[in-house]
């Protein structure tokens, strides 16, 4: 016969599967919702590094934290790949995600194409082929550094990026040597070295890094201090992004200690630290903007005495610094290679992809006034302006190889025909 307390217990059991049964319910939704949070995410095309750590409601059970767990495995880093900054804004590097538009993979790929033609004409001119092959080629090089300004803003390291740069220059210049004198091939000059241009480049738009982190404005009016590392009361490092309140805030979000110390930390360091980092960013900037120039004009002696001279150590010294010298005088487009630190300064600004069209525009102009075919620059407006913001297919290492073998076998051909 049932008693009393036994219809109570069956009661209670009741109870407690039925919350169990909510419980559940709840981590599974809370699991689904953060599926599609991330799938947003990674929809939008937020690339920058860190985590998505998405967690389930407090009273979720062991199935909700396994959904989740499968949650962040399948979200993988392209989902999570957001980096906030001093004052919590969203930084977004070129998503993979396709969208309307032109990726960056494809305006590479443009780029390619328009090149191979040009060059084509190049080794081919004086075999007969038409001029007006060259024209393909005029708006390649902005092109390429509309890719590079990119490039340069997302990488991972951008003292390797440069080095990288530095070595392909070095190494195009010794093979343009190199084919010239093992082919010997005289339809055709090899002076083809967009490496070195785009090396340049990485010069002028770290200089202009300098003078950003030089005089860009804090959350308090002062100039902000960049990555300043600190130690927390709990022995944990992190960085303060500014001074004052944006300083503990970063730093607090960032480096796991408290907000206090490390608002001390910052005004303490805000008064000396910044004056001495705004005057060393300034002196770093200008040495890095002049560094091309200043090579081109120690190149000059060099050029006037080895001028006519077929052997001799003057001789074998100019060859030696025409492929290891950054020098603007030996750039592939010379001053058109300011172009870059222009559109580089024009990334962040309001409507920065239609003012960098109109620097772009600018140039172009003056090219049609002195009646040159560059001119047709221009048109690597339509290109830039039909960009989504995606990366597209990752080919890091395409361009690199792809640029002196496709010279090397036009040359070759060229000389054989």
């Amino acid at each position: 016969m049932e008693t009393k307390d036994d219809r109570s217990a069956m009661q209670g059991e009741a109870s407690r599967s039925m919350e169990h049964e909510t419980a559940k319910r709840d981590s599974t939704y809370d699991a689904q919702a953060a599926r599609q949070q991330v799938s947003q995410l990674a929809g939008e095309g937020n690339e920058a590094k860190a985590s998505v750590d998405v967690k389930p409601a407090p009273s979720s059970l062991e199935a909700g934290n396994r959904a989740d767990r499968e949650t962040r495995a399948n979200a993988g880093p392209e989902a999570g790949r957001a980096a906030a900054g001093p004052a919590g804004e969203m930084a977004s590097a070129p998503s993979r995600h396709r969208r309307f538009g032109l990726t960056t993979f494809d305006i590479k790929m443009i780029g390619v194409v328009l090149m191979v033609v040009d060059h084509v004409h190049q080794m081919f001119a004086s075999q007969g082929a038409p001029n007006w092959l060259d024209w393909f080629g005029r708006p390649v090089a902005t092109l390429f550094f509309f890719v590079s300004v990119i490039g340069f803003s997302h990488t991972h390291s951008k003292r390797t990026y440069m080095v990288r740069l530095y070595v392909c220059m070095a190494l195009m210049g010794a093979l343009d040597f190199g084919l010239q004198q093992v082919v010997g091939y005289d339809g055709a000059e090899l002076v083809n070295n967009i490496f070195r241009d785009l090396f340049i480049g990485t010069l002028f738009m770290a200089a202009v890094d300098c003078f950003e982190a030089a005089f860009k404005k804090g959350g308090n009016g002062e100039s902000a201090v960049s990555d300043v590392d600190v130690r927390g009361g709990d022995g944990r490092i992190g960085s303060v992004h500014g001074v004052g309140d944006r300083a503990a805030e970063s730093a607090a979000a960032t480096g796991g200690f408290d907000t206090d110390s490390a608002a001390m930390y910052a005004g303490a360091h805000a008064g000396g630290v910044t004056r001495g980092f705004r005057v060393r960013k300034t002196l770093e900037g200008l040495l890095l903007f002049a560094l091309p120039f200043v090579l081109s004009l120690a190149l000059l002696p060099f050029m006037a005495q080895a001028n006519g001279t077929e052997s001799g150590a003057m001789l074998w010294t100019l060859r030696a610094l025409t492929v290891l010298d950054p020098a603007i005088l030996l750039a592939e487009n010379t001053v058109m290679v300011l172009l870059i630190p222009v559109m580089y300064a024009l990334r962040n600004v309001r409507h920065g992809r239609i003012w960098q069209c109109v620097a772009i525009a600018v140039v172009a102009a003056l090219y049609a006034l002195a009646g040159q075919t560059q001119w047709m620059m221009v048109f690597a407006v339509i290109p830039i302006l039909l960009y989504n913001g995606a990366k597209g297919r990752g080919d890091k290492y395409f361009f690199y190889v792809f640029y002196p073998a496709h010279i090397a076998a036009l040359y070759v051909l060229a000389s054989i025909l």
